[in-house]
């Protein structure tokens, strides 16, 4: 394949300008014609000057020991910016010998980052979870209830500076029961403040989705007004702790229904419903619990 560029000829030497910048590591030949053939003058490689990169993979989520089978997303967290276009082909889904899952995963692109592209969301098939439609009934469902998994993110990833990872990253879950229900906040275990402990607890009934657990979730005082602090989603993604700036007076937990655990099913709806049951979605943005007095 012939690289596009110009010659600069001077009085005893021709230079060639790339119209692009060749990629670092590459040999390029150079071949001239004599009496009417093509021959090898010589071969140039372009040096790899790039800094080794010391982005690493701080977090693969979900941060519990095990899934439901019917799980539908983890997410990957970088400890840098990230190139967009590298993650196809890098993250796989193993079975319990280390053997890629074949058609487990929604294919990429688009890759789905964060505005700082340094989170990746990645989906199973949604065709395979889903009981009844066509790839589900085919090839079965993505996972099976005790099986385990592992979630493999190879080194060949790029950083924004177009760098691979000095090493890959690699988390491994247990498989257990299927969930399929919406989430019901009312069963969940709340402690409100007292005097000894000016926090939030909420303990949820399962491992909810960490990123919409940081969106979803606004502690209220009794005006009904966000009152501003610090979150945190811990203990094998079922607990919930807020602390507020200063001293507040908190009587509202205010939920987006768009809250979702890590089957996909939110506070509004069940996300693989079977149709023969009641349709229990819930005609709501937000659910609001209050302080008991």
């Amino acid at each position: 394949m012939t690289t596009a560029g110009s010659w600069e000829q001077t009085s005893d030497a021709a230079r060639f300008v790339p119209r692009y910048p060749p990629a670092p590591g590459i040999e390029l030949v150079v071949v001239g014609r004599s009496d009417d053939a093509w021959r090898e003058l010589t071969r140039v490689r372009v040096s790899d000057s790039r800094a080794q990169s010391q982005t690493v993979v701080e977090l693969i989520e979900p941060d519990v020991g095990s899934v439901p089978a019917n799980l539908l997303r983890f997410a990957i967290t970088f400890s840098s910016e990230m190139e967009d276009g590298s993650a196809a082909g890098s993250i796989h889904l193993l079975d319990h010998a280390r053997v890629e899952l074949p058609g487990t995963l929604l294919g990429m692109p688009p890759e789905l980052w964060n505005r700082d592209h340094r989170r990746l969301t990645v989906l199973l098939e949604p065709g395979r979870i889903k009981r009844g439609l066509q790839p589900n009934v085919q090839a079965g469902p993505p996972l099976r209830d005790g099986d385990t998994i592992t979630v493999a993110v190879d080194s060949e990833i790029r950083d924004a500076s177009g760098s691979p990872l000095p090493a890959g990253a690699i988390r491994a879950y247990r498989v257990e029961g299927a969930i399929r229900s919406r989430i019901d906040p009312r069963l969940w275990e709340i402690a409100w403040p007292n005097e000894h402990d000016d926090s939030l607890v909420v303990r949820f009934d399962r491992p909810l989705d960490g990123a919409l657990v940081r969106r979803c979730l606004s502690a209220l005082d009794g005006d009904g007004r966000i009152v501003p602090g610090l979150a945190t989603h811990e203990q094998d993604a079922r607990t919930w702790t807020f602390t507020p700036a200063e001293r507040a007076d908190l009587q509202q937990l205010r939920v987006d229904t768009r809250l979702e655990d890590l089957a996909g099913n939110s506070v509004r709806r069940v996300f693989d419903r079977d149709l023969a049951d009641a349709d229990e979605t819930l005609d709501a943005d937000n659910v609001t619990l209050r302080r008991q007095p």
